[in-house]
């Protein structure tokens, strides 16, 4: 998972360095080729015959959503992941406004990138000593203080490129972290369909994602970009708080459940 950290540092770089030596065509032309090398080893792979799971079969997307822990994490690691792309659809326009060039943006990914796997590697360390529902509320907290943090950098008088970033790294640090804990807890509940759960939860985190960039790319023209981003970035704490309540409400109330179980038969 903290791996996955590095395409936003890579990405931003190997594009600056092909526009200042190419054309915009060589970056989809250089996609392009990825994606035959990516597909080129499909055809070696041998077919697998696995056991039929009914289990699996019998459960549906809908019966995946009824679950408020599955919901409520999903809806953190989404929201999360959203307010990362609010700001990499942002940023390029950000940083372009107040005169740095292509290169430059691209290296303005690295630190994050590298803060992205200080908090993964971090939880996992973490995770050593104390759970993760533990960990979740505090790591929730960093993040919702960094993106407010990263939102009032706007209204600063020419604001200097390390004021945000310092925040954004901040924010960076606490998504490493959050996103291993929410993804395994939003699996835990469906251990013979984790597979479709996943998928499930790829797609609505990919679908919140291209929602925010969508509304980023839309309201850029009418404000300025920093405010915009941030402003849509400070939007996901509201969606994060929600999911924590919604996985919580179900944890507590299990627990009730439980207890409640108990001293009825003790009762009898």
């Amino acid at each position: 998972m903290p791996l996955v950290g590095l395409s936003p540092a890579l990405a931003p770089l190997l594009g600056s360095w092909l526009l200042v030596h190419f054309s915009w065509q060589a970056i989809f032309a250089t996609l392009f080729a990825i994606t035959v090398v990516l597909i080129l080893p499909i055809f070696w792979l041998k077919p697998t015959t696995k056991a039929r799971n009914n289990s699996q079969d019998g459960l549906t997307f809908t019966d995946l959503l009824r679950s408020k822990t599955y919901r409520g994490n999903v809806l953190i690691y989404a929201a999360c992941s959203a307010s990362f792309f609010a700001w990499l659809t942002g940023s390029p326009f950000i940083l372009s406004e107040m005169g740095y060039s292509p290169a430059v943006i691209g290296l303005s990914y690295v630190p994050q990138t590298i803060a992205f796997l200080i908090g993964g590697y971090g939880c996992r360390a973490a995770l050593q000593k104390w759970q993760g529902k533990q960990l979740l509320p505090w790591l929730l907290v960093l993040f919702a203080v960094s993106v407010i943090a990263t939102w009032a950098a706007g209204f600063i008088s020419h604001v200097s490129l390390v004021e945000i970033l310092i925040p954004f790294c901040v924010m960076a640090i606490a998504n490493g972290a959050i996103y291993p804990i929410v993804v395994a807890q939003a699996l835990r509940p469906f251990p013979h369909a984790t597979g479709r759960a996943a998928a499930l939860q790829n797609t609505l985190q990919l679908g919140l994602c291209f929602l925010a960039s969508l509304v980023v790319s839309w309201l850029i023209s009418i404000s300025t970009p920093l405010l915009t981003t941030t402003s849509v970035m400070l939007s996901t704490v509201v969606l994060v708080a929600l999911g924590y309540m919604m996985q919580r409400c179900e944890e507590v109330g299990c627990q009730n459940h439980g207890n409640a179980e108990v001293a009825h038969s003790e009762s009898h």
